[in-house]
This record gives C-alpha cells, sequence and structure tokens, in this order.
C-alpha cells in the first residue's frame, strides 16, 4: 500500500508519523511524509518520501501556544491552521494521490476532504487524550482550565462545555465552511469538537494506562500505544553520555522539549544550581540557551540528545509534559517532574501526577527553591521510583505500532473489497 501520513506542528508531532512510516515500510508499504517544509530535509534524511504541505511552521508558530496559554490555541487556529486550509488542502491533495490511505495528525482538519474527494480512507492519529474531548474523563483546557474541577459534577456538566466550545470553535472555521461547500457539502459541521473523527478508523496512540476508553469515544477507535521513533545520533555525543553517566551516580536530566525551550529564559541555570545543592549529577538538554553557571564535572550540558541515549540512565527526569517526551520518561521507568508551559501538557502533567509516577511544578513556580522541593520530594520517594519501572514494564512499543498497523491493514482491505476508488 502506499500511505499518506500528514501532520502539521512540531517534531513532538512530527515524530510518531515517522514511527508509523517506519514500521509500515518494514511490512512492506510505501509510505509518504506530508509534513511542513521546515521538516523537508529531516524526514528525507531518513529515507522517506516528503511533500511539503503548508503552512510551513517554525518555532516562533507555536511559540504563542506557550505565550498566551489562554488565547494561544485560538490564534494558531484562526490565524494558522483554518486561515491557510485552502492551501493545506491543495497540497494534501497532491500528496495523496495515488495512495491507497491517508494518516492525518489532530491539526490536518482538511484531510477528511481529501480523501473523501478521492474515494481512500483515512484515519485519525490522535496522540494525547486531550483531544478525544471526552466529556466522562475531561482533559485541562488550557483557554479555560478554572472549568476543569467541574468533572466532579459528572459527564453531563462537560457535555454542555463542550457544546460551547464547539459553537465557538465553528466561528474560527469559515475557510474550511466555504471550501467543504465548494467540495459540495452544503452542511459542513464543527470540526474541532465535533465532526473531526473518521469513520474508518481513529488510532489512539497512548496507552489505558493514561486514559482508559470512554463512552463518548468514536465507534472507529483502535487504542494501541505510544509510536516511539528512533533517532539517529552522532557518536561523539553517545560518548559524550556514556563517558558522563559512568563517572558517578544517575543523574537527574532537565529538558523542555523542541518548542518550549525557546522560552527557557534562565530555567537551565536553575537547574543546574538546584541539581548541585541536591547533591546531585545533571544532565541539561538545553537547546541553544546560554548556561551562566559553569557547567563542570558534575553537569553535562547538550543543545540536543535522543531521549532513549539520556533517560533511562537518570534518577529523574524534568521535562515539560509534551506526551512525546512523557511517553519517553514513562519507557524509560524514572519517575518525572513536569513543568508542563501550555497545550496538552498541563493534562498530561496532572494523568502521570494522579497515576503516581510523577510531580508537577507550575511554570509560575519556576525557581531554585521550587525545583529544590520537587526534585528532592521525588528523590525521597522509593515507591514513586518502583510504580515508574512498574509503568515501563508493561510498555511494549513493538506491539504496539504491530497492532496500529494492522489496523491500517484491515480497513484497507476492507475498503478495496467494496470497489474501486476515485483518483
Amino acid at each position: 500500500m502506499r500511505i499518506v501520513f500528514a501532520t502539521l506542528g512540531s517534531l513532538g508531532d512530527l515524530h510518531p508519523m515517522l514511527a508509523l512510516a517506519k514500521a509500515s515500510r518494514e511490512r512492506g508499504h510505501h509510505p509518504v511524509i506530508a509534513a511542513p517544509e521546515t521538516h523537508g530535509d529531516y524526514v528525507i534524511s531518513h529515507g522517506f518520501e516528503f511533500h511539503p504541505i503548508r503552512p510551513d511552521f517554525s518555532a516562533d508558530t507555536l511559540i504563542f501556544l506557550f505565550t498566551d496559554p489562554r488565547h494561544g490555541g485560538e490564534r494558531l487556529m484562526r490565524e494558522v491552521i483554518f486561515a491557510n486550509a485552502r492551501e493545506t488542502y491543495t497540497d494534501l491533495l497532491e500528496a495523496t494521490r495515488g495512495a491507497d490511505f491517508l494518516v492525518v495528525g489532530e491539526l490536518v482538519y482538511v484531510g477528511q476532504l481529501v480523501a473523501r474527494t478521492l474515494g481512500i480512507p483515512w484515519a485519525n492519529a490522535m496522540l494525547s487524550p486531550e483531544t478525544m474531548f471526552s466529556a466522562y474523563d475531561p482533559s485541562i483546557m488550557p483557554a479555560r482550565p478554572e472549568v476543569f474541577p467541574l468533572r466532579r459534577l459528572g459527564a453531563w456538566t462537560h457535555k454542555a462545555i463542550y457544546a460551547l466550545a464547539r459553537r465557538r470553535t465553528q466561528r474560527w472555521e469559515t475557510p474550511v465552511e466555504e471550501l467543504q461547500r465548494e467540495l459540495g457539502d452544503p452542511n459542513p459541521k464543527e470540526l474541532v469538537f465535533g465532526a473531526k473523527f473518521s469513520p474508518h478508523l481513529v488510532l489512539v496512540l497512548f496507552p489505558a494506562f493514561i486514559a482508559a476508553p470512554q463512552p463518548d469515544w468514536p465507534k472507529a477507535a483502535v487504542q494501541t500505544g505510544f509510536p516511539f521513533f528512533h533517532q539517529p545520533h552522532e557518536s561523539d555525543t553517545a560518548e559524550r553520555i556514556a563517558a558522563f553517566v559512568a563517572a558517578g551516580d544517575p543523574p537527574i536530566v532537565f529538558t523542555l522539549g523542541s518548542t518550549a525551550v525557546y522560552l527557557a529564559n534562565d530555567f537551565y541555570d536553575l537547574a543546574a544550581t538546584a541539581a548541585r545543592k541536591l547533591g546531585r549529577r545533571a544532565i541539561l538538554l538545553k537547546g541553544k540557551n546560554k548556561l551562566t553557571v559553569p557547567p563542570g564535572e558534575d553537569i553535562l550540558s547538550l543543545d540536543y540528545a535522543p531521549h532513549e541515549l539520556v533517560f533511562p540512565h537518570a534518577c529523574v527526569i524534568a521535562h515539560h509534559g509534551g506526551i512525546g517526551g512523557c511517553a519517553e520518561v514513562l519507557r524509560s521507568g524514572v519517575p518525572g517532574l513536569v513543568v508542563p508551559f501550555g497545550a496538552d501538557q498541563p493534562d498530561n502533567a496532572l494523568r502521570l501526577t494522579e497515576r503516581g509516577v510523577a510531580l508537577t511544578l507550575a511554570r509560575g513556580r519556576i525557581s531554585e527553591a521550587g525545583l529544590v522541593e520537587k526534585l528532592g520530594a521525588i528523590l525521597d520517594d522509593p515507591q514513586m521510583a518502583a510504580r515508574a519501572r512498574a509503568v515501563a514494564k508493561g510498555i511494549r512499543p513493538e506491539e504496539d505500532m504491530r497492532h496500529s498497523i494492522e489496523a491500517i491493514e484491515r480497513v484497507t482491505s476492507a475498503s478495496a473489497a467494496e470497489g474501486p476508488r476515485r483518483t
């Protein structure tokens, strides 16, 4: 099969698609990656066919999600995603011609229009519980975090909240509605909280440990697990990490992912100082941030390193709570300190904290004292470390990935049996 995996966003959105593409290729299929131009060289370096789709994404495009958690999501949708819907549709249509199946990430709302135009089956790839919008297992909404405690009143409360949100988001979607009408749909439906799910397949790419199936999940939902992507690395980086790890006790690892790292301010200086105050070594994955605290033999400072090289050697991992980072932390069997910046991160942080494998430090409380207090509590809690190790034993990446690709294969086989498609 020729399978197109389409995504918009950061590396946190791209890596799961690359993992799915790699697994499909290993089963004999021909994967194609459709993503913003900024990811082109990276995708091609992994040997995948690449097609650019607009809008292009830079770090600046996503940063306002975290600089203004209450309004950043709306800006992203109105000014970037929906404002460029026609361009996304045009590019994705071209990338998908001749394909047998289309898999789209959360922000590719025009994917269903492309699939319908070409007459092929399609699937959603849902990376975090927040994107499922379940009234029975509600998530923290960054734009309205104050409504989250109302979940204690029952599902009907969040059904009403989501109904209000649906009315609001539908006003953002005018460019898509116009495109839908041009393509022959006289009554377009609201997408963000409504008709975004595929009737063929909804791949739920997080385990039941994070969020179990709910009565209001779409009927086509198939829950598998995290799609882990193996990232190549320079031998020099691996050697530096191995030498540092071998030289002493397990370090605390600090990372803020691929986007929040641009808003680090003095986070890494505070991290280094807090680690030293706790008598611990540290590895800082700091991006391009300047470090004014002298690294020394107890601090290893790196611009970047694949998580799988670093996390398993840690005693605690302080991270921003992106779902990809959460997955890698859970797989490593190490407890975490989550410092959420925005988007799905506050909800992911809450879920890990409720399951006893992490603590949360609010972004506004980042300080040397705050880091020392939270990290010290984790280090002094052997039960949290034991729970983290137990969770890691239950994560089976190869089995989960096989289930994901098999789900695609089943849908495609059923669709082929129904008859020819449009081209």
